[in-house]
């Protein structure tokens, strides 16, 4: 298996933090919050998690990572709307990011090809 390209192992990581594992009792356990407030961020449109055929929710790993951001913010006194508002700026400042970081590469190229 050292002969796997990176990205590979890269796809399957990420796309393993966005299956669907774990229950809401597992969640709040991981994240130490009552499965009630979960409930209320999901209503809140903070999170959206699937959904099994029973209507049981499944968060991903990705799912924890927000929870675990929201409840660090929730700790600091904000309220849900701007837990979603701070979540939304998070997002688009990592776009903006992932801009940036491809943007020179694609620079570089203009610039050699018209040389």
């Amino acid at each position: 298996m050292k002969g796997r390209p990176r990205i590979v192992h890269q796809a399957r990581s990420l796309a393993s933090a966005h299956l669907p594992k774990y229950t809401i009792g597992i969640v709040s356990g991981l994240v130490g919050l009552p499965p009630q407030m979960l409930r209320r961020y999901e209503a809140a449109g903070l999170l959206s998690p699937a959904r099994q055929t029973g209507k049981n929710r499944l968060y991903s790993d990705q799912d924890v990572a927000i929870l675990q951001e929201i409840a660090e913010i929730s700790e600091q006194g904000v309220n849900m709307v701007g837990i979603r508002y701070i979540l939304q700026l998070r997002q688009e400042l990592h776009l903006l990011q992932l801009q940036v970081t491809d943007s020179p590469g694609e620079s570089g190229k203009k610039e050699a090809t018209e040389q």
